[in-house]
C-alpha cells in the first residue's frame, strides 16, 4: 500500500518559510495577546516599533512547524504557551526592556462589551454636545447619569460614577461611554511570554517592578554595610566610616586625659564652657540643660568636619 504525505498548500508552505526565516534572524521571540487591541492601535504600534520589533500573526500549527524547522532549542515549549489571539514579536531587544517599552506605549481607548472596569469610571458634568432625544433616558437608565437640556444640547448635571473597579461593562453602557468620549480602557500589547537563546521567560519576570527591585537592592546594601561596620569587617566601603568612628573615639578619650593636645583646643574650650554653664545653673538653682556631645548629636556633620581634621588629629594623639 502506498502512503501519501498530507498535502500542504503553497500558501501554507510559504508562511512556514517566512516564519522560519524570522526565527533564524532574531534572538528573542515573544508572545502578546491582542484580543483587546483595536486594529488601528495595532497598526500604530507596528509603525512605532518598526526597525526594532517585527509583529506578525499566524496559525498555531504553522507556527509550530516553523519553530520545529528552525531547530532552535526549546522553541516548541514557547509554541505550547500560545493562548488566545496572539501576535508573535521578533526582536533583538532585551525582553524585559521590550516589556517596559510596550508598557510606555499604552494608550487610552473606549470600552468594549464585556470589558471589566479597570478603575472607577466617572462621567464628568457638562455639555455632551448631543442633541436631545432618546439619549436622555438611555443615560439615566444605563449610566444613572442625571441630565438636563441647556442651549439645545444634553448636559450631565453632576459628576457621576458609572462603574466601580471590577464592574462589568455591558454593550449599551460601552456604546454610551464611547458617545460621551469616555475612554476607560488601557490599550497595549499584553506581552506574556518570551523565548531568548533557549530560555523561556515567564510573564512574572517580564513585568518585574524595576523600582521595587532597585529599592530592595539599596536596602540590602545599607543593611550589609551596617552589619560589616558592626562586626568590624574592613572593606573598601567600610574603611572610611571605621576610621572616622575610631577618630571620634580617640578624641573622646583624649578629652578625658590630663593632657593638652593643640589640635583639640576648640573642643577643650567647648567642653569647659558646657561644664561651666552647668555649674553656674546649678549654683543659681536654675534648670540644667542636658549636655549633648556634638559628636553624638550630629554624627554626620561631625564626621565631615573630623574627616578634614583627621590626619593632624590622629598624628597628635599617637605621636
Amino acid at each position: 500500500m502506498v502512503m501519501h504525505k498530507p498535502h500542504i498548500s503553497k500558501a501554507k508552505a510559504a508562511e512556514v518559510e517566512r516564519l522560519t526565516e524570522l526565527v533564524g534572524r532574531y534572538n528573542v521571540i515573544g508572545l502578546a495577546r491582542i484580543s483587546k487591541v483595536p486594529a488601528k492601535a495595532l497598526h500604530g504600534l507596528r509603525d512605532t516599533l518598526r526597525g526594532d520589533v517585527v509583529i506578525t500573526m499566524s496559525k498555531k500549527k504553522l507556527i509550530l512547524k516553523a519553530f520545529e524547522a528552525a531547530g532552535k532549542n526549546n522553541l516548541q515549549h514557547l509554541a505550547e504557551e500560545i493562548d488566545g489571539i496572539t501576535a508573535l514579536l521578533f526582536t533583538d531587544m532585551n525582553p524585559i526592556k521590550l516589556a517596559q517599552f510596550l508598557e510606555s506605549k499604552a494608550v487610552k481607548g473606549p470600552a468594549k462589551p464585556g470589558d471589566i472596569a479597570p478603575m472607577e469610571i466617572i462621567v464628568k458634568a457638562g455639555d455632551t454636545k448631543i442633541a436631545p432625544g432618546p439619549i436622555i433616558s438611555e443615560l439615566n437608565q444605563n449610566l444613572k447619569a442625571p441630565t438636563m437640556i441647556k442651549n439645545g444640547t444634553v448636559h450631565i448635571r453632576n459628576d457621576t460614577v458609572t462603574h466601580k473597579v471590577g464592574d462589568l461593562i455591558d454593550a449599551k453602557q460601552a456604546q454610551l461611554l464611547a458617545r460621551l468620549g469616555v475612554e476607560p480602557m488601557t490599550i497595549k500589547l499584553d506581552f506574556y511570554s518570551a523565548w531568548e537563546d533557549g530560555e523561556i521567560i515567564p510573564e512574572a519576570v517580564l513585568h518585574l517592578d524595576m523600582e521595587e527591585i532597585l529599592g530592595n537592592v539599596q536596602l540590602a546594601a545599607s543593611q550589609a554595610l551596617n552589619l560589616a561596620l558592626g562586626i568590624g569587617m574592613i572593606t573598601s566601603e567600610t574603611v572610611e566610616p571605621m576610621i572616622a568612628k575610631a577618630y571620634r573615639s580617640a578624641v573622646a578619650v583624649a578629652l578625658e586625659l590630663p593632657i593638652i593636645i593643640p589640635d583639640l583646643v576648640d573642643q577643650y574650650l567647648a567642653k569647659a564652657t558646657r561644664i561651666a554653664n552647668a555649674v553656674n545653673a546649678s549654683a543659681l538653682g536654675l534648670e540644667v540643660a542636658p549636655v549633648v556631645e556634638e559628636s553624638a548629636a550630629e554624627p554626620e556633620k561631625e564626621e565631615e568636619k573630623e574627616e578634614e581634621e583627621e590626619p593632624a588629629g590622629l598624628g597628635a594623639l599617637f605621636g
